[in-house]
């Protein structure tokens, strides 16, 4: 119960600053008037790939000895970002309704504008619109982005898992035989 109550908390912790860490990136891109702008949207990704990775290596070192399996970091980078998501989701939710409510029109603009010079009719881009706009709601987005940062979550940490596994059977070799032990660390020093 203990080990649960652990991980729970710290995924909390690492997901609440991943969060925060999302919130002043879009919040500068927002004051830039950037916030539009597809070309920074990457940052994103790396700041959410990052932030896993790094909350991984903190939980496995410092609450689980230095070891956790495949399917523990799997499941602690999700849930880390399913915190993150639930942070941002709250900031999405204050940007619309209170600081920018015309944000979402600026969006549907946006969308049209990128319909019209794919080649769209303007019957098929006024019934895409009149569907989209439905989905132009903060609650659709909050639910929509606990979803994509579950998803995006599973499959960053499919990848940092790997790098962030260790078995318990490399922590005992470590401690049965000293001497490579210590020449690990002497070569490592160099």
């Amino acid at each position: 119960m203990e080990q649960n109550s652990t991980f729970r908390r710290s995924a909390m912790i690492c997901g609440f600053y991943i969060g925060i860490a999302l919130i002043i990136y879009q919040a500068i891109l927002y004051l830039t008037h950037q916030n539009m702008n597809p070309s920074f949207g990457w940052i994103t990704y790396v700041i959410l790939t990052v932030g896993v990775f790094l909350s991984q290596i903190g939980y496995r070192d410092n609450l689980l000895d230095g070891n956790i399996k495949y399917s523990t970091a799997l499941g602690y980078g999700v849930s880390v970002m399913i915190f993150a998501g639930i942070i941002q989701s709250l900031y999405t939710v204050v940007l619309f309704k209170y600081i920018d409510p015309s944000l979402l029109d600026k969006m549907g603009s946006m969308q049209e504008e990128l319909m019209i010079q794919r080649g769209i009719s303007d019957d098929q881009i006024e019934q895409m619109s009149g569907i989209m706009s439905k989905f132009r709601n903060p609650l659709f987005l909050v639910f929509s982005n606990l979803f994509g940062y579950a998803i995006y979550g599973f499959l960053i940490s499919l990848i940092t898992s790997l790098f962030v596994k260790r078995a318990e059977i490399e922590s005992e070799q470590r401690t049965e035989n000293p001497e490579s032990n210590i020449i690990e660390n002497s070569e490592s020093k160099k």
